[in-house]
């Protein structure tokens, strides 16, 4: 079950949904999983050298599998230290479901299996819809199968005096944090990736005079920073969720935002966010910590907060020795200024985001919500050429959304 644990009910307790498409319809190539798996020397190779295993011989096959290699002192691993890569993962809960031989039988034995998830991941009252497994109390699953079925699905989302954005993943399963909180070795080096780029490619930095600046040209050349990108134009969003992994379900997620969330590139709060990069980790740590203790007032905070405020000063020589505890783990909503093509072309924006990990995630709360349940919008992998097909003709493919002359030249290559 380790393995469910690793795909299934990681996602499940992070955002109360788990698409589990890819294994139900089956769509995980058994050579490139074999190729990966070998590659990486894990002893689960060895599943994926012979035939899938038929429902009624799995659990004998498994056991063989187990006595043969796991046990095998090459591969023996204390239990206290034993964790599945998610490739590893991934390979078993497919070779598991890979016994069952038709769609609609991996459907049941996904929905038979609610109840065992529940209690042993401790997640109440879960439900299926179409491949999705979610919380019914608390998320609404939409499928989208059709560009006028988006359509119907967004045009009555509206609130007085909120504003309202959109971030499409080409993968429903995508966890919602900023690129430099997806790997521990970035996060742990965001000062070093940031200082080394702009070393090495001062030109590209000239114009830039803020660490938000920095940051969204970092961003635009794919370096991992602490922003999310989001558009307001929803047509923007539905392409992201189609563009990539065809074998997926892709997913628009709509941000439902107040006012006061929502700041300017000037704002001191944006500074104090954006300023984070340029600080160790040791410190970001100390930061966080800090920030989370209720013995530490807010005086004695900014006394500790000293390294933050000289790196904010350095832009912003009259900024207050004042940080608010409760920004520094937030995440706020920024108008980027319209400095590059891409940014004016997509009606981009971005969430900035402070110290906070993927188990205390403050972007979730913002999801759009009806009848206090989170509006989840599943694309289906089979509607996502057909959707693309769509958007071109509304002028929304890549090269109107990338205008960098390569970009474009490969959308003109890939029409022919």
């Amino acid at each position: 079950m380790e393995a469910f644990r690793e795909i299934c009910a990681k996602k499940l307790s992070l955002d109360n949904y788990c698409d589990m498409e890819e294994y139900i319809f089956g769509r995980v190539d058994k050579r490139e999983m074999l190729n990966a798996l070998s590659a990486a020397d894990s002893p689960f190779a060895a599943l994926y050298k012979g035939s899938y295993p038929a429902l009624e011989n799995a659990a004998g096959r498994w056991e063989e599998f187990e006595n043969a290699f796991l046990k095998d002192p090459a591969y023996l691993r204390a239990e206290s230290d034993f964790q599945l890569n998610p490739l590893e993962a991934k390979a078993i809960v497919n070779w598991v479901y890979q016994a069952y031989k038709t769609i609609g039988d991996r459907k049941d034995a996904t929905r038979d299996s609610l109840s065992a998830i529940s209690e042993l991941y401790h997640v109440k009252n879960l439900d299926l819809a179409d491949c999705v497994i979610y919380v019914k109390s608390r998320i609404e699953i939409n499928i989208i199968t059709s560009f006028t079925g988006f359509l119907n699905k967004i045009q009555n989302i509206d609130r007085p005096e909120h504003h309202f954005y959109y971030r499409g993943h080409s993968h429903s399963n995508y966890v919602l944090l900023p690129s430099v909180m997806r790997k521990p070795g970035w996060l742990t080096h965001e000062r070093d990736m940031y200082n080394e780029i702009a070393i090495e490619c001062p030109d590209e930095f000239g114009h830039c005079s803020s660490h938000l600046d920095y940051l969204v040209h970092m961003q635009h050349y794919g370096l991992p920073t602490r922003l999310l990108d989001i558009t307001r134009n929803p047509l923007v969003a539905l392409y992201f969720a189609c563009e990539q992994n065809p074998k997926n379900s892709g997913e628009v997620i709509v941000f439902d935002v107040e006012d006061h969330k929502i700041k300017y590139p000037g704002s001191d709060t944006v500074s104090i966010l954006a300023s984070l990069a340029q600080l160790t980790h040791e410190i970001k740590t100390d930061f966080s910590s800090w920030a989370s203790n209720p013995k530490i007032s807010q005086a004695d905070f900014n006394k500790k907060a000293s390294r933050l405020l000289h790196e904010i000063r350095l832009e912003k020589p009259a900024f207050r020795d004042e940080i608010h505890k409760e920004d520094v783990k937030d995440c706020f909503f920024v108008l980027s200024a319209k400095k590059n093509n891409r940014i004016i072309k997509q009606d981009g924006a971005f969430i900035i985001c402070g110290l906070f990990d993927e188990k205390r995630n403050p972007i979730n709360q913002y999801r759009y919500k009806e009848k206090k349940k989170t509006q989840v919008f599943i694309v289906k992998s089979k509607a996502k050429e057909g959707i693309l097909k769509q958007l071109d003709k509304c002028s929304i493919n890549k090269a109107s959304l990338f205008p960098e002359i390569s970009d474009v030249a490969e959308f003109i290559k890939q029409k022919y």
